[in-house]
């Protein structure tokens, strides 16, 4: 039940960094909706704020479809 630790950090570092333009995009659409009063900002900001989630999922998903291979 051992992980490859590189493969494990590149997907680590791969679900960092598409969760840091996630949330900056979705933070960018939070403004715009309260700040500026844009209505339809608020489905872009959900909209991001749970892509964010399915990022972090993919990594959760990807270390579980690894140990049950090991």
């Amino acid at each position: 039940m051992s992980l490859d630790p590189a493969q494990m950090k590149q997907r680590f570092i791969q679900m960092t960094i598409a969760n840091v333009v996630l949330t900056l995009i979705a933070v960018a659409f939070a403004i715009a909706h309260f700040s500026y009063g844009v209505g339809w900002a608020l489905y872009g900001f959900i909209g991001f704020i749970g892509a964010a989630f399915v990022a972090q999922m993919w990594f959760v998903r990807g270390v579980a479809r690894d140990n049950k291979r090991n």
